[in-house]
């Protein structure tokens, strides 16, 4: 498996992902109208502007030229020297192998080489199968919230990796 930074190439693979991965994951625990509402082009537009802001970083995995998930991460706007880990797809045909684990190892090996000390992430209740990954991963209970999704409002909790340089 090859993961690399991503460019304006890899958009519409980021897009169609994020929209399919969405429209299945989010589906009971967001609302069908926010769900009906994202499009392909939308999520182009969105995650080209977050690919231009030098700040955010986003990494695709290829196997054999196939296309088999993204992470994107940016600076947490809320802890001190927290690495935020923004979003995380991979195809459905690609889970359980293993690409989830290699990006979010990615991550953090980036967090660390930039000096952060920990890494966070926010999951929607009842996401129980990225929780599960993250808790496995070692991220902990930060706090819980109410994150919004247009006019979505739904129940959230941000897990953190802490003392990433210990090996986490």
């Amino acid at each position: 498996m090859d993961i690399i930074f991503a460019t304006e190439e890899n958009l519409d693979n980021i897009a169609q992902l994020y929209v399919r991965n969405h429209k299945s994951t989010y589906k009971g625990l967001l609302s069908d109208e926010y769900l009906d509402s994202l499009t392909v082009e939308n999520a182009k537009n969105r995650w080209a502007d977050y690919l231009r802001n030098e700040k955010n970083r986003i990494w695709v995995a290829f196997e054999d030229g196939i296309f088999l998930g993204f992470v994107a991460s940016t600076a947490d706007n809320e802890i001190e020297n927290t690495w935020y880990l923004d979003s995380l797809h991979v195809n459905e045909n690609a889970r359980g192998k293993g690409v989830g684990t290699a990006l979010i190892k990615t991550v953090m090996e980036y967090a660390v080489e930039k000096g952060y000390n920990s890494m966070s992430i926010c999951v929607v209740k009842g996401n129980e199968k990225a929780k599960n990954l993250y808790a496995k991963l070692g991220a902990e209970p930060y706090k819980d919230f109410e994150d919004s999704f247009g006019k979505t409002h739904t129940n959230a909790e941000k897990l953190l990796w802490k003392n990433l340089c210990d090996g986490r």
